[in-house]
């Protein structure tokens, strides 16, 4: 029989995975990570169970989520469609609960989906989770948008803060939402292990917001942390936006990053995830 805090979680070497896989493990539940087979990942986890699996075989599928009550989908990019096989893998199964691979920008809004096709194909996956509600299996999509303590030294929100750099999007002044990972994993145990929250989130998005800040914000901040003027460039986001005209080139191309930002940084608000709340879309895990 399947304890309510057992989890199997696929693809979880990602960024959101080395999070939340401690922060499962330390909140006591039971947790099986699933490596695709000829993958050289490895975990070290002590009290974790490492499989590997055919993601096309439902039979492994089923046999290694048998006895969980979750199944999270951290899979990357490139896999995302074979988050159907788990799926169908989860009912039968009998697991009551899918955290599909979102964990970026906002699927549930038609202007930024139109924009990235790759957030079409995890609509895709939300709308077949819908049509599988009738056998069951509840889901949780967790928007999150660009991961803030992850991606401001990367340089995702503009800043190269070694250099004392900045690219200023549309002025700097649009509001955005971001997420560190620690917020990200604490609201998927609290998914998982919390048996109120689970009801409460049951097939429907919410977003987790550890930041309301604007890139003039940060810029501030920046300069008074460093002590140093940063030099700054400005960029209108819809120069970005017009590589949408077109297929972009496969991979991360610097296209798509350039849509990635402005879907993030842009006037147009698309990351304004707190305005989205307060207006009644969809909620925010507390």
């Amino acid at each position: 029989m399947a304890t309510n805090n057992s989890v199997v979680i696929f693809g979880a070497s990602g960024n959101v995975g080395k999070f939340a896989v401690p922060a499962l493990l330390k909140a006591g539940a039971k947790v099986t990570l699933v490596t695709r087979k000829g993958s050289k990942t490895t975990f070290q986890y002590k009290n974790a169970t490492v499989v590997t699996a055919d993601y096309s075989s439902q039979s492994e599928l089923i046999s290694i989520i048998r006895g969980h009550k979750s199944v999270i989908s951290l899979l990357s990019v490139k896999a995302l469609s074979l988050q159907r096989n788990l799926i169908n893998a989860a009912i039968k199964a009998q697991a009551t609960l899918f955290i599909p691979s979102e964990f970026s920008h906002n699927t549930t809004n038609k202007n930024m989906t139109s924009l990235l096709p790759v957030l079409g194909v995890k609509t895709k996956i939300i709308k077949y989770l819908q049509e599988r509600e009738k056998d069951r299996l509840n889901w949780t999509g967790i928007i999150t948008a660009l991961f803030f303590n992850w991606g401001l030294p990367q340089g995702n929100f503009g800043f190269d803060l070694k250099a004392g750099k900045a690219t200023i999007w549309d002025g700097g002044n649009a509001s955005f939402s971001a997420a560190n990972l620690d917020d990200i994993s604490a609201a998927i145990v609290k998914v998982i292990t919390d048996s109120s929250a689970r009801e409460r989130y049951k097939n429907q998005h919410v977003y987790v917001s550890s930041v309301q800040t604007t890139q003039n914000e940060i810029l501030a901040a920046a300069e008074e942390v460093t002590g140093k003027k940063f030099k700054v460039a400005q960029f209108d986001s819809e120069e970005a936006f017009a590589y949408t005209t077109k297929p972009l080139p496969p991979g991360y191309s610097p296209q798509l990053l350039a849509v990635l930002a402005a879907l993030q940084l842009s006037k147009r608000g698309l990351s304004n995830y707190q305005a989205r709340v307060n207006a009644g879309h969809n909620r925010s895990i507390n």
